[in-house]
């Protein structure tokens, strides 16, 4: 049986992306560990991230990025927590 990952929706935060073609703001939900992140793009779940606090980098584990845009997470996602 697949564990499942308790996503927290009170938590989410708000980034502004420069995607390819346009800049959009995206949705951040933590999870309850603090590791992992679901990306929501109007109203669409586009991914999921793990985020190496030591590092301050994020490594796609569902859904497909482009490195700018995981780039621009993993600075918004640090700079979230830095305050």
């Amino acid at each position: 049986m697949l564990q499942q990952i308790a996503f927290i929706p009170q938590h989410q935060f708000h980034v502004l992306i420069n995607f390819k073609d346009d800049e959009r703001i995206v949705a951040v939900l933590p999870n309850r560990g603090g590791g992992r992140f679901r990306v929501v793009d109007q109203g669409k779940v586009i991914a999921e991230v793990n985020y190496d606090r030591q590092r301050s980098s994020i490594v796609c584990c569902r859904g497909k990025l482009e490195d700018n845009i995981m780039a621009q997470l993993a600075h918004q996602i640090k700079n979230h927590y830095a305050q």
